[in-house]
């Protein structure tokens, strides 16, 4: 029973490998581009998100034009970086709420 299980778990593993790899560079991403991009924030579930979809677009049309980097997990954490901070940038401008600027503390000196 424990082999079959054990099996099964290294199954789905093997499976969805991309997609694990996706969400973890997603979320390493999200927080990196939120770092970057000084404003109001969306919060660590946003963050999250914002992640994760950026570094799906990044995946799909910013990596093939990185050149310059020769690793391919640091390339796919740049183009995620990337993907996130431009969606991030886009939903910025369509809030329909104000929202207080969660990241003012940094240019005080």
């Amino acid at each position: 029973m424990v082999e079959k299980s054990i099996h099964f778990i290294m199954h789905q593993f093997t499976e969805h490998h991309d997609l694990l790899v996706l969400i973890v560079i997603g979320l390493i991403a999200g927080l990196i581009a939120q770092m970057i991009l000084p404003g109001k924030g969306f919060g660590l579930g946003g963050t999250a998100v914002i992640g994760i979809v950026g570094c799906w677009i990044g995946n799909m049309y910013i990596l093939p034009y990185i050149h310059f980097v020769e690793n391919e997990t640091i390339k796919k954490i740049l183009a995620g970086t990337v993907g996130a901070m431009g969606l991030s940038f886009v939903f910025g401008l369509f809030r329909l709420y104000k929202v207080k600027d969660k990241t003012k503390y940094r240019n005080n000196p």
